[in-house]
Order: structure tokens, then C-alpha cells, then sequence
């Protein structure tokens, strides 16, 4: 009876032909993983842009509905017709975007963990190893913004972008709001700048702390 494979380690690395006879099995169980995290980023992916698409078309068709409302000059309950449409924006950019930086994180996950197959698929076949190039590096290589203008990068993702447009929301559903409530307009205006500015910020610190907080639990996800 054929004994279980030696166990790898540092000056043994794991090769195809320790699997013995099981060598099928091995290929098999690691492509299946691999065909499984495609499809799950696949289905991520497509989430995204569908949860995009919809907060969009839901922004685009409340601005025109208020410019068609604003257009008719109708006086009574105006302001209650704008809050109502702009605070249901809000919420729908608000719970997209937190749905869509969740997804990134899971997206990247499932990146890291197919680099780890490859990675394993080079160990077990050293003649393949220079097909599957691992990337390496500090992630500074390959963002598109200089380190000391890293908050902007954030909003060059799906969620950073979904951030900033509910930021705007906010801003101008605060700035009707208080208008209504008796407010002048030139109190109303910085007013509805203001939350707006702090819905942003709040966004890209809420964004920075949950991809810190994914970078940091990392090693325990390395394995696959």
C-alpha cells in the first residue's frame, strides 16, 4: 500500500509526482478551486455594476422629476416634494455604497487567494513556473495616485464614486431641509455644503478603515 505523500517543507517543496497515484485528485480538487473563485469574482463584478446602474438610474431619474416639479411652479409642498425624493436617494447611495466596498474587499480576497493557487500550481510543476509569474510588490506600484494623495485614489473605485455622488445627495438634502425649516438661503446653502463635505469625509475615513482592517487579515486568508 502506497504511504501518504511527504509532508513539504522549507527544503522540501511540494512536487506532482509526491501525490503518487492521488496526482489526478490534486489537479483536479486545485482546478476546481480555481474555476469556483472565477466565478464568485465573476458574480461580484456583476453585482457591482448592477448596484451602480440602478443607484445611477434612480439619481438620474429623481433630478429630472424635480426639475419637472420645480418647471410646473408649483408652490405647496414643494420643499417636502424635494426632501422626500433627495432623502430616498440618500439612502439608496448610502446602502450601495456600503454593498459595493464590500464586494471590493471580497473581490480582492478572491484575487489573492487565485494568486495563491498559481502560486501552488508553480510549486507543483516547476517546469510551469515561468507562465504563472506571481505579482509581487508594494501596492503603491500599481495605484495610479502618489502616496500622499491616497484619498483620492479610494474614490477611483466604484464605491469611492458612489461615495462622493450620495455625499453631494446629502449636501443637498440638508441644504433643503433647513431652507424649508425657515432658514434663509444664504444660511441654507453653506449649511448643506458643510454635510456635504462631512458625508464625504466620513465616507473616505469609513472606505480607509475597512480596507485597513482587510489588509490586516490578509495572512490568516493567505491559505488555500
Amino acid at each position: 500500500m502506497t504511504g501518504p505523500p511527504p509532508s513539504p517543507g522549507p527544503d522540501r517543496p511540494l512536487r506532482l509526482e509526491d501525490a503518487g497515484e492521488a496526482a489526478s485528485a490534486w489537479v483536479t480538487l486545485l482546478t476546481t478551486e480555481h474555476y469556483n473563485l472565477q466565478t464568485q469574482r465573476a458574480a461580484t463584478i456583476g453585482e457591482v455594476n448592477g448596484r451602480a446602474s440602478v443607484f445611477l438610474g434612480a439619481v438620474s431619474a429623481g433630478l429630472i422629476s424635480l426639475g419637472f416639479y420645480g418647471h410646473a411652479g408649483r408652490s405647496g409642498g414643494t420643499v417636502t416634494f424635494y426632501v422626500l425624493v433627495l432623502s430616498s436617494l440618500a439612502f439608496l447611495g448610502v446602502v450601495t455604497f456600503l454593498r459595493c466596498l464590500e464586494i471590493s474587499i471580497d473581490d480582492r480576497q478572491f484575487t489573492i487567494r487565485i494568486t495563491n493557487l498559481r502560486a501552488v500550481y508553480a510549486q507543483l510543476v516547476p517546469e510551469l513556473s515561468h507562465t504563472l509569474l506571481e505579482s509581487t510588490g508594494a501596492e503603491q506600484a500599481v495605484v495610479m495616485l502618489t502616496p500622499r494623495r491616497q484619498p483620492f485614489q479610494r474614490m477611483l473605485s466604484v464605491a469611492g464614486s458612489i461615495g462622493v455622488v450620495t455625499s453631494v445627495i446629502i449636501g443637498a438634502d440638508i441644504g433643503v431641509l433647513t431652507f424649508g425649516l425657515g432658514a434663509p438661503l444664504a444660511a441654507a446653502l453653506p449649511i448643506g455644503v458643510g454635510a456635504g463635505l462631512v458625508a464625504l469625509c466620513t465616507s473616505v475615513r469609513f472606505q480607509s478603515a475597512r480596507w485597513r482592517g482587510s489588509y490586516a487579515s490578509e495572512p490568516a486568508r493567505r491559505n488555500v
